[in-house]
């Protein structure tokens, strides 16, 4: 069920019924299915109108916590008056917190972290919302207790390690070269790393387990 907290300074002609329904009914359409819940707060209603209408309600022109809203404002004079409604949102959402402080480069554990609803109107970042999205990761910062946990602060927890032996392969048609090397740093599957061999040449290697790479250049 979603919360509304709504500070109008006056309605008349229109009524508060009606323009709570219409700010209502518009939030909802753009927000529902993609948070729990949220709160928000008219900013500088006009004093005096007898109708506020709303234009382009198909645009949802959301930037951090602030959703600006193209209105008509007819006024008690008969003037009519196009503007912007700035509404202040709070958006909720169940998040990964963490219940302790993580280190750099430690590997995440779900022992470490709760499932929280927090605004996250403000985070920089996507934050992520689920036990099974930190599988096999490791922090890339520091994370403070307390911390919402986003995608930006996290990398796959490497297979190989920087001065770890591998078997490096070298394919150029049909013929194929295998020689051992060092790697030169850190990596997930996938990823490519600098190796080094024993006469000291620095190759690029693509990681294809963790004992094996292929030389790309």
């Amino acid at each position: 069920m979603y919360t509304f907290l709504l500070i109008i300074l006056s309605f008349a002609g229109q009524g508060k019924n009606s323009f709570s329904d219409d700010l209502n009914n518009y939030l909802m359409k753009n927000l529902s299915g993609k948070f729990e819940d949220y709160k928000y707060e008219v900013l500088q209603m006009p004093k005096s109108y007898d109708k506020i209408e709303f234009l382009k309600t198909d645009d949802f022109n959301l930037s951090r916590n602030m959703v600006y809203i193209p209105v008509k404002i007819f006024q008690k004079n008969s003037r009519v008056i196009e503007s912007i409604l700035s509404v202040k949102l709070k958006i909720f959402k169940k998040v990964m917190v963490a219940s302790k402080d993580i280190l750099t480069r430690q590997q995440l554990d779900d022992k470490d972290f709760c499932l929280k609803k927090k605004d996250v109107s403000l985070i920089n970042g996507i934050p992520l919302t689920s036990f099974k999205s930190i599988n096999n990761l490791r922090s890339t910062e520091f994370i403070k207790a307390g911390e919402i946990l986003t995608k930006e602060m996290v990398e796959p927890v490497p297979i190989i390690k920087a001065g770890d032996p591998v078997t490096a392969k070298y394919i150029e048609s049909n013929v194929l070269i295998t020689f051992n090397a060092l790697s030169h740093q850190d990596g997930a599957l996938g990823d490519v790393i600098t190796i080094i061999t024993k006469d000291k040449k620095l190759y690029k290697a693509k990681i294809i387990d963790a004992k094996n790479v292929i030389i790309i250049e």
